[in-house]
């Protein structure tokens, strides 16, 4: 894995994490955390408490448009009945997270992301794709303790797999993606990015929160699709 501790393009790494000596590295063109230290520690964390990873290495596009042609994008990707409001459905690494009758969005590793606009959504003039990576924050809660740690925080986080919380009276709060038994994805409005690692880091201190990186994520991933 290509370590660096100086990015060669410009970051959009949170200064919450630049400021915990996170370690970069370029990935496709974007400055991402690779560590903050130590990899095997960054693992044990998820393992056994819960690790925040930010998630500049991740896409986001926003499918907006009235719900019929929607509903018949969505079952063209997925089959019939079209991806109920409130949940999300997973395709070649990209969450396909339905907000609201008349908008979903696409969240994943960029060329994932950027491949996944190249289908049926790329096509269909009725549904017009904006790029909305810059206007958000991208978390990721990962661990056997995420779910104490957004109760803690006031979040979320009794979710079916798959499903989408969010927070009455927080616009903030974009939306929380239950990913897994042990994983989570919070998506945050850019501007309220700060105060959102405070948050969590204040919540989940008594857990054993800390920050782990691309590295420990990846590590992590490669051993649990070896084992399914």
């Amino acid at each position: 894995m290509e370590n660096s501790s100086r990015p060669s393009v410009a970051t959009s790494v949170p200064p919450t994490c630049l400021a915990a000596s996170a370690g970069l590295h370029e990935r496709d063109g974007y400055s991402v955390v690779a560590h903050y230290g130590s990899v095997p520690a960054e693992i044990a964390v998820c393992m056994k408490s819960v690790g925040l990873a930010d998630h500049s290495d991740y896409g986001a596009l926003e499918l907006r448009g009235d719900s019929e042609p929607l509903d018949r994008a969505l079952s063209a990707r997925f089959g019939d009945p079209p991806l109920a409001v409130g949940n999300a459905r997973r395709l070649h690494s990209v969450w396909h997270m339905r907000i609201d009758a008349h908008n979903t969005l696409l969240v994943g590793p960029r060329a994932a992301v950027k491949s996944e606009a190249a289908t049926e959504y790329g096509r269909d003039r009725s549904l017009p794709l904006r790029d909305i990576r810059a206007s958000l924050a991208i978390v990721g809660i990962v661990g056997p303790r995420a779910t104490r740690l957004l109760t803690a925080a006031g979040l979320p986080g009794q979710l079916a797999v798959g499903a989408i919380g969010t927070v009455a009276g927080d616009r903030s709060i974009v939306a929380i993606l239950r990913e897994s038994q042990r994983r989570y994805l919070a998506l945050v409005r850019a501007d309220a990015a700060d105060g959102f690692w405070v948050r969590l880091l204040t919540a989940g201190e008594p857990l054993g929160a800390t920050f782990v990186g691309y590295d420990a994520l990846t590590l992590l991933n490669a051993a649990s699709s070896s084992e399914s």
